[in-house]
């Protein structure tokens, strides 16, 4: 599904440098409309990554399902948070007939009728409802399959994306959590349901040399996760940083790679999808087969390729409480200022570029 992009001067990606132990939480958390940067956890072993932008989005405890009456998105706001059907706005679904890729393969129908929110009919205190996106082999010997792109922005420039989710169905399928900015440029979170249930693949595109179809060392790996179960609830993050792309399954980093990073200076889709095409990468659906992947939230810390960064201002963690943003004090209780009271490394992707504020 090549898209064509335009490289651009990417937004920076700031690495302070305080330890993450140095930095402690605010018992106030919010739903970050008060924080100028966001931190993330575990990027590094001597720093805390930052981003500029912030999006929540919640499907637990959806009372319409419905889409929302048209209207703008929330753009390019620093931070945003939803727990309703305005979701709508931000992600587009995908309507699109795709051919067969080889002879091997059967035709895809992306089409927006697979994403809905489904009423949960499980006993749960944490949610009674659920982003579902379905694919299912039809008898006409195609795939119908779903995918949701996150639309206020495709140029995306660094990000820490976590997803709550669970994957079921018939073998055969594919869920996909990703960033994409060409097939040879791409990180991947993917969910086989041909797969054992324990096992999640981590790749950074190209996975196989594109002249002699070789596997590349170090662009794939299947990692065995902490639940040694996919169809349970699981947080899968993925986080494209400078020179590395580090995977996580339920707080534990599984897989760091530094091969195929994008380097930062051209922006990215972040994109959900489930399919399949009848492929050996996929494998091949039953007819009448169906497979889903549910989702209770979506939460991203991210940049934007031509943005810019203000001085100062208030920092925020995004890992203590899921969807609130709580400010970030250093040991004598005060904001940090990044403009300041930090030390920034500020990356503009090629890193052999930096300037020392």
């Amino acid at each position: 599904m090549a898209r064509s992009r335009h490289a651009r001067c990417a937004l920076p990606l700031l690495l302070l440098s305080h330890s993450r132990a140095s930095l402690s939480a605010s018992s106030s958390p919010n739903n970050g409309s008060d924080c100028s940067l966001f931190a993330v956890n575990g990027s590094s072993s001597a720093a805390a990554a930052y981003f500029t932008h912030y999006r929540f989005y919640d499907f637990r405890n959806i009372s319409d399902p419905q889409p929302p009456p048209a209207g703008a998105s929330s753009g390019l706001t620093a931070s945003h948070t939803t727990n309703d059907s305005s979701w709508h706005l931000d992600w587009s679904a995908r309507d699109q007939a795709k051919g067969a890729a080889n002879r091997k393969s059967i035709p895809v129908d992306y089409l927006p009728e697979n994403i809905f929110v489904e009423k949960s009919n499980e006993s749960s205190a944490e949610y009674s409802s659920y982003l579902t996106l379905a694919t299912s082999r039809l008898k006409n010997d195609t795939q119908s399959a779903a995918e949701i792109d996150f639309t206020p922005s495709s140029d995306v420039v660094y990000i820490s994306l976590r997803v709550l989710a669970r994957v079921s169905g018939a073998a055969g399928a594919v869920a996909g959590i990703f960033t994409y900015n060409s097939d040879v440029s791409e990180s991947d979170i993917e969910i086989l349901t041909q797969d054992p249930d324990s096992q999640v693949r981590y790749s950074t595109q190209p996975t196989t040399d594109p002249e002699t179809g070789a596997p590349i060392t170090g662009a794939t790996v299947n990692a065995t996760i902490p639940s040694d179960n996919w169809h349970a609830w699981n947080v899968h993050r993925l986080d494209w940083l400078p020179g590395q792309v580090a995977s996580w399954a339920d707080g534990s980093r599984l897989h760091t790679s530094t091969v195929n990073v994008q380097n930062g200076t051209a922006g990215s889709r972040v994109i959900l999808d489930m399919w399949s095409n009848g492929g050996s990468f996929s494998g091949d659906m039953d007819v009448g087969g169906r497979a889903v992947m549910d989702v209770q939230w979506i939460e991203m810390a991210f940049n934007v390729s031509g943005g810019s960064v203000g001085q100062g201002g208030t920092v925020c963690d995004i890992d203590k409480v899921v969807g609130s943003p709580a400010p970030v004090a250093d040991s004598g209780g005060a904001s940090i200022s990044p403009g300041w009271e930090a030390v920034a490394l500020i990356c503009f992707g090629v890193l052999a570029s930096l300037w020392f504020c």
